[in-house]
C-alpha cells in the first residue's frame, strides 16, 4: 500500500504529459490541414486542369505620334534694365506698360556734373593731342630729346583715358532700353539716388516666347531639336500658335522627366502673356511600330510583361515597351508577330501553366 501511494503522483503526472502530446499532434494536424486548404485555394481555378485564355498576335501598325503636354509661357528674354553710374534721377520716360524700342530712354540721371567733368577732360584731351602730333615734328628735327617725346605721348595717353570715361559717365546717365519690349516694372521714381547696378526697371521681350514642358523617360528620346508644335490655349479656343523644339534638356529629375524647351512667335493679334497656361502638341510623325492590346501587358510600366502560349502553354516574358496608342501598346523588344500574346485570362494564369484557347 505505502509504494502505491509512492508511485500514485508520477503516475498522474505521465498520463497528463501523454494528454498535452495528444492535444499538440492534434493541433498541428488541424493546422497542416489548413496549410493545404490555403495552399490549394491560392491555386488558379482551372477547368479540366487548363486554363481558358484569349490569344492575340501582334501586329504591326502605322500610327501617327503626337505628344500634348501642359506648361507655362514665358518671355524668350527678360532683362533688368540697372543703372551704370550714380546721381539723382531728374526725369523718368516710362511707367508699366510701356513699349520701348532698343536705345529708348528709360530715366535721365543728373548730368549738369557730368558733363562739366566731360567738357575739362575734352579740352586736356584736345591739348594733350596736339602737343603730341607737334612732338612728332620736334623729334624729328632733333629739337626735343627722346625723353621730352616720351612724356608728351604719356601726357596724351592718359588724357585720351580721361577722354573716354568722362564721356561713357556722360553718356550713362541717360539710361536706355538694351531690348525692345514692354515695361513690367519700375523700381524708381524722380528723385531717387541711384548707384551703379541699382534695379531701374524690368523689360520683357513680348515678341518671342518660349514654353518649357517636362517629358517623361519614354518619349523624350523621341524628340528631336526642330520638331514643329502647336501650342494651344484656352483664351482662344480652337485655335493654335506654331512652335519649334529649340532644346532637349539631357538632365532628368527625380520622377525622371526631361526639361524641353519650345520657342514661339507671338501674335499681336492674339497676345500671350509671360506666365500664362497652355497646351503643346509635339507631332512625332507617322511611324510604323509593333502593337498588342494594352490588356496584354502584366505587371507595371517599371517591369512590363506579357503570358504567351507556346504547344498549349503559358510562358511569362519580359518586354520592352514605347507608346500608347489608343488600345494599343507599342512593343520595342521581347516580342515578334509570330507570338501568340495572351489577350484576357491573366488572372488565372502562372508561368508554365496549361492553357485553353478557343477557336
Amino acid at each position: 500500500m505505502k509504494n502505491d501511494r509512492a508511485h500514485g503522483p508520477s503516475v498522474g503526472a505521465a498520463m497528463a504529459v501523454a494528454c498535452i502530446a495528444v492535444a499538440s499532434l492534434s493541433v498541428l494536424g488541424c493546422q497542416a490541414g489548413k496549410g493545404k486548404q490555403e495552399q490549394a485555394a491560392d491555386k488558379p481555378q482551372q477547368q479540366g486542369g487548363t486554363v481558358p485564355v484569349t490569344v492575340a498576335a501582334p501586329a504591326f501598325k502605322t500610327v501617327q505620334g503626337e505628344l500634348v503636354l501642359n506648361g507655362t509661357i514665358r518671355a524668350q528674354n527678360e532683362v533688368q534694365v540697372v543703372a551704370e553710374t550714380s546721381g539723382k534721377v531728374t526725369a523718368l520716360f516710362v511707367q508699366v506698360g510701356s513699349r520701348v524700342a532698343v536705345g529708348d530712354a528709360i530715366a535721365q540721371i543728373d548730368d549738369e556734373l557730368k558733363r562739366a567733368s566731360f567738357e575739362t577732360a575734352q579740352a586736356a584731351f584736345d591739348k594733350s593731342k596736339a602737343d603730341w602730333s607737334r612732338a612728332q615734328d620736334l623729334y624729328a628735327q632733333k629739337v626735343i630729346s627722346d625723353v621730352d617725346r616720351q612724356g608728351l605721348k604719356l601726357a596724351f595717353t592718359s588724357s585720351n583715358a580721361q577722354y573716354v570715361m568722362a564721356k561713357r559717365d556722360l553718356e550713362n546717365a541717360k539710361v536706355t532700353a538694351p531690348q525692345s519690349g514692354v515695361v513690367t516694372k519700375t523700381s524708381v521714381s524722380v528723385g531717387s539716388m541711384l548707384a551703379p547696378g541699382a534695379p531701374v526697371a524690368y523689360i520683357v521681350d513680348t515678341a518671342n516666347l518660349k514654353m518649357t514642358v517636362q517629358v517623361g523617360e519614354r518619349e523624350v528620346l523621341k524628340i528631336k531639336e526642330g520638331m514643329a508644335v502647336k501650342v494651344a490655349s484656352d483664351l482662344y479656343p480652337g485655335l493654335s500658335f506654331s512652335g519649334v523644339v529649340s532644346g532637349v534638356s539631357p538632365k532628368g529629375d527625380a520622377a525622371l522627366s526631361f526639361p524641353v524647351e519650345i520657342r514661339m512667335r507671338a501674335d499681336p493679334r492674339r497676345p500671350l502673356y509671360d506666365g500664362m497656361s497652355a497646351k503643346a502638341s509635339i507631332d512625332l510623325g507617322s511611324r510604323r511600330i509593333l502593337a498588342i492590346p494594352r490588356a496584354s501587358l502584366v505587371g507595371s510600366y517599371q517591369k512590363p510583361q506579357a503570358y504567351i502560349v507556346r504547344d498549349g502553354v503559358a510562358k511569362l516574358v519580359d518586354i520592352v515597351i514605347g507608346g500608347e496608342f489608343g488600345t494599343d501598346l507599342e512593343v520595342l523588344g521581347g516580342l515578334n508577330d509570330s507570338d501568340e500574346v495572351v489577350a484576357s485570362g491573366q488572372n488565372n494564369l502562372y508561368d508554365g501553366a496549361s492553357v485553353a484557347v478557343p477557336k
